[in-house]
């Protein structure tokens, strides 16, 4: 007899009843539906229990009507088995908590409204569409759900997986994407040997999401028969389904010995790993590799699909100090070839930097707190002179440590700037973040040890300022360094994800002067290097609202060479496409065609203008909205991308973009949260009139709402309506003055909201 596992929530016994009666009246001689609430735990542990339930079950129905981290980890462990499996929701209960998460609800699923219609869909056959294993990736073998909530345990976590497992991994980072679609999930799971997850307590929404994705993934994990990691502290109290198996951790120094039993294992796996373990896909579309739209997840496959933009040469040659671009619009690629290329040449010193959280948020609180004006300018330029300088140090030891036991010209300034560099350093020896971490920390201790000798921290010697950010004289390691750097070539400084530095409330004039004191500190810097006649190099990477709207017109930083990563060329981003999609078919070893796998039209337009349509010209959001209509085609088991699967991922794009535009504009407007999702609501007969009216509701000041109009014309997601047609952002050369003025000298101008935002509400 077969017995189908039903799983649900408990804590409705009236949803209950209707389940297991349901189930019943299903049943028949030679099938059984068995719901979990049926069943006998009794003398087992509940995690062995439930899973071993599953193991014997020949199919899984799992019903996702609320929220529920037991449920969400059966269906993940079942997906990893490769069950069956069908989901069913109530029609009756509010849906739009399981949809904020972004999970589940990505998911087909069978809606009932009482139990004759749920009795029908439990009797209907087990036969679902198979799940298209991805190829395992050797390059990058794991994979980290980060959480939304950055703090010293995933900061320590992943310092101590950069350091200690030394595998390239690949990450789903909350900061930099708003949604993890099961469908992503199930790739990240199938590609990687070994996945790692956090558990956050609490009952936040952010704890809800990060947590169900979490249950989802560990279940796949444990399902697929990896080595998973749900790490947990030691009071933490789990889901019944999970408690037992999370590792948990007691004290901050526990974490290196749990990271040392994680790569173990991982290595294990892929010592044991054999290519023919993963069964070619007998589809074309099967055979594509499109790859991931996180340009960290792709470093060992950038270089075969990068296009060579005008920024890209700039940066490669040191002819822009300041790359700006919108997120998702390509910085961190650029970021990682230019790393790569100048790394080709040994002698290059190349520091790049990419902090993982909000390292500088107690050092900020401390300088407006505690500092006047004018000593919070001279100790934010001497800090990041120094940590400039200390990183320097830092990577050249790194680097060089091999070499210079067997090479007597290297050997002798070697030790002479590693004893320096050990007498006096105060970052300890974790990965950039941590380190970034621990120096704010000791200054901050420095400043407060002083604070007790005198009334006015405010009235610092500038002398005494820089005896507390460096501990020391700095001149002793910056001619150690320079004398050293004689016999290399080029320093190149590389320094992205800045905007995950400061508060997570936003990004304000405060974190801007910050910012233009990091500038100011690498001017510095290259004017000692040029004084010594050597060849110093450094580009930040920056958002480009956050520029355009804080750090262009302040004074000075005009000065600076500043190059613009924006696509408003259509052919550009068709190149990009098509170089992406044609390494993936390389790598697949096939020969095959885009019109093999795609349908030729969406919606009466070719599909690749239906995809850069939808993208707001950002190669991310052009990516993803591709690679989801493509999951979504495996899944369903169709030979090509069909409209429908278009479509779809269309209005699971639209979601991301909403969210992600939205947490922009919070950034620069903190009382401006959730403000485009009233727009979206409210989008019918859209003027300037009416936007100001609903801006009114969350802003009271005339200015903010202005600034918010001209933020929403930045990030694409607000056009205006003209006698050619709807005119976005990237449709004028990204001229955000040109449509600013259209709206101010046209009351009555009809505005427009981005039609992937309005695919939503469709």
């Amino acid at each position: 007899m077969k017995e189908i596992f039903l799983a649900f929530a408990s804590g409705n016994d009236f949803h209950k009843t209707i389940l297991e009666e349901s189930a019943a009246a299903a049943t028949t001689l030679d099938r059984k539906i068995r719901p979990w609430s049926l069943e006998d735990p009794s003398g087992h542990p509940i995690s062995n229990t439930v899973e071993h339930w599953i193991d014997k079950a020949d199919g899984f129905v799992g019903d996702i009507t609320h929220v529920n981290m037991n449920v969400t980890y059966e269906i993940g462990y079942a997906l990893g088995l490769g069950l069956p499996l069908r989901l069913v929701r109530s029609v009756n209960s509010d849906f739009t908590k399981v949809q904020k998460i972004g999970l589940l609800d990505t998911l087909a699923h069978d809606s009932y409204d009482f139990q004759p219609k749920l009795r029908e869909i439990l009797s209907r056959d087990d036969q679902t569409s198979q799940w298209t294993a991805s190829r395992k990736s050797k390059e990058q073998p794991i994979f980290v759900l980060q959480p939304s909530v950055v703090g010293d345990v995933s900061r320590k976590t992943l310092s101590a997986i950069k350091k200690i497992v030394r595998m390239k991994f690949r990450n789903f980072n909350p900061a930099e994407i708003s949604r993890f679609t099961a469908p992503e999930a199930f790739e990240a799971a199938t590609s990687s040997f070994g996945l790692f997850m956090f558990w956050i307590d609490g009952d936040s929404e952010d704890a809800i999401r990060n947590n169900q994705r979490s249950c989802f993934l560990y279940g796949l994990g444990r399902g697929l028969g990896i080595p998973s990691v749900l790490l947990a502290h030691e009071s933490s109290k789990l889901p019944l389904d999970v408690h037992d198996s999370a590792t948990r951790w007691s004290h901050l120094d526990n974490i290196d010995e749990l990271i040392e039993d994680f790569r173990n294992s991982v290595a294990e796996e892929l010592v044991q790993y054999s290519d023919e373990e993963s069964p070619p896909s007998k589809s074309k579309l099967g055979k594509v590799a499109f790859g991931d739209p996180v340009a960290e997840n792709e470093q060992a496959k950038l270089s075969q699909y990068f296009v060579q933009t005008e920024s890209f040469r700039k940066a490669k040659t040191g002819n822009a100090h300041v790359l700006t671009g919108r997120k998702g619009s390509g910085k961190t690629a650029i970021f990682l070839r230019v790393r790569d290329v100048s790394r080709a040449n040994k002698q290059n010193i190349v520091v790049d930097l990419m902090p993982d959280g909000y390292q500088l948020i107690k050092l900020k609180e401390f300088i407006l707190d505690k500092l006047s004006f004018g000593t919070r300018k001279e100790v934010i330029a001497a800090f990041w002179e120094y940590i400039l300088w200390l990183e320097i140090a830092y990577k050249i030891l790194e680097k060089d440590a091999y070499k210079s036991r067997n090479d007597p010209e290297t050997f002798e300034r070697y030790e002479a700037l590693r004893n320096f560099f050990n007498e006096r350093v105060d970052t300890g020896e974790g990965d950039f973040s941590e380190r970034l971490s621990l120096l704010a920390d000791n200054v901050i201790s420095r400043f407060s040890a002083k604070e007790s000798e005198i009334t006015d921290t405010g009235s610092l010697k500038s002398s005494e300022v820089l005896e507390i950010i460096y501990g020391h004289d700095l001149r002793n390691l910056r001619e150690n360094v320079l004398s050293y750097l004689e016999i290399k070539g080029f320093v190149l400084f590389l320094f992205d994800n800045l905007d995950r530095i400061w508060t997570p409330g936003g990004f304000d004039q405060d974190d801007a002067q910050i910012l233009v004191g990091l500038a100011e500190a690498m001017q510095k810097i290259e004017r000692n290097f040029m004084r010594k006649d050597l060849d110093f190099r450094w580009i930040l990477f920056i958002r480009s609202d956050v520029y355009e709207f804080l750090i262009a017109g302040m004074a000075d930083y005009g000065k600076l060479s500043t190059s613009s990563l924006e696509w408003s060329d259509r052919d550009q981003l068709k190149i990009l496409f098509n170089q992406r999609l044609l390494s993936g078919f390389v790598s697949s070893n096939s020969d095959i065609q885009f019109s093999d796998i795609s349908v030729p039209l969406v919606n009466g337009s070719k599909a690749l203008d239906f995809l850069i349509d939808g993208s707001l010209m950002r190669p991310r959001y052009l990516i993803r909205l591709f690679e989801t209509a493509r999951r979504r085609a495996l899944t369903l088991e169709n030979t090509v991308i069909r409209e429908d699967d278009y479509n779809f991922a269309l209005k699971e794009l639209g979601w991301q973009v909403l969210e992600d535009l939205d947490r922009e504009i919070a950034d620069l407007i903190n009382d401006a949260s959730s403000f485009l999702f009233d727009v979206v609501e409210n989008r019918a007969s859209l003027t300037p009139e009416k936007l100001r009216y609903l801006a009114s509701a969350k802003l009271k000041e005339d200015s903010e709402i202005e600034k918010l109009i001209d933020l929403m014309i930045w990030n694409g997601s607000l056009g205006v309506v003209t006698q050619s047609g709807k005119k976005f952002i990237f449709d004028v050369g990204y001229k955000r003055k040109y449509l600013a003025n259209l709206i101010e000298n046209n009351p009555a101008i009809q505005l427009c909201l981005h039609p992937t935002l309005v695919g939503i509400a469709s």
